[in-house]
């Protein structure tokens, strides 16, 4: 039986018990068995308000959870907004990344501030070569296109097949590490930090020198510390902020690191 239900029922028995106790009382009832309809009644009343108790507990945590969803969706929704002006032009400009320590700039922005190109620092102990990817073809590009309009029109779900659908077809060129983001921010708004991990993972390993890497480690903490692995957490943060210390990534990992408990 359902917590207003239950309330329902007591409040009906309250209302047919009151006035027979009553008047049984008054038809000269012994006063022990007055007293216990009497009892009876306040021990009803006091489930009730137990009972209401509850649902009001449950109806603010309800609330709550709507409100971190919206304020989830909304996030989002800014961050899509300013790409979108951006996107289109990244995309038809993304070269091959070649396999030298030059910069690299590829398709999309990150998912919080406009990505400036990455370097790998020269602090790094082990500098990381960058792969080489190959020039999307004028079918890649459109499938990408047509992914990223799906996220713009907020059809996450839609987005999220779509850009898997990219990966499996295409999972060697210059758009596909972008791609790989995509689905981790997709994961994150939809509810699944486990596969936004996997594929944020996906980027920092697979994708070498890609301009993607900085912003994927960067989510790589957040999503630890979501998680409540805030020692694992911190280690990505660092790991940005000392290979990729120019990012904007870099800047938002220490910021994040100095809120952090």
């Amino acid at each position: 039986m359902s917590t207003r239900l239950k309330i329902s029922s007591l409040a009906l028995a309250l209302t047919l018990s009151a006035p027979i106790a009553t008047a049984n009382t008054l038809n000269g009832i012994p006063p022990n068995v007055a007293a216990d309809l009497l009892y009876q009644l306040e021990t009803l009343q006091q489930e009730v308000s137990q009972l209401r108790g509850q649902v009001e507990q449950q109806q603010y945590e309800l609330n709550k959870l709507k409100s971190l969803s919206k304020d989830r969706y909304i996030d989002l929704d800014k961050r899509v907004s300013g790409l979108a002006t951006h996107a289109q032009a990244q995309v038809q400009a993304a070269p091959v990344i070649a396999p030298t320590g030059s910069n690299v700039q590829t398709a999309a922005s990150t998912a919080t501030v406009t990505t400036p190109t990455a370097t790998v620092a020269p602090l790094a102990a082990a500098p990381v070569r960058p792969v080489k990817l190959e020039e999307p073809t004028s079918e890649a590009r459109a499938a990408y296109n047509s992914a990223y309009e799906l996220i713009r029109n907020k059809k996450f779900e839609e987005a999220q097949s779509a850009y898997r659908s990219y990966v499996t077809s295409y999972p060697n060129n210059s758009l596909t590490g972008n791609a790989h983001y995509w689905l981790g921010e997709l994961a994150l708004v939809l509810g699944n930090q486990g596969e936004a991990l996997v594929q944020f993972k996906t980027v920092q390993d697979s994708f070498a020198g890609h301009s993607k890497v900085p912003d994927a480690i960067y989510k790589l903490g957040i999503v630890n510390d979501q998680l409540g692995n805030q020692s694992l957490a911190k280690e990505f943060f660092q790991r940005v902020i000392s290979q990729y210390p120019e990012s904007n990534s870099a800047a938002l990992a220490t910021n994040y690191l100095n809120n952090m408990k």
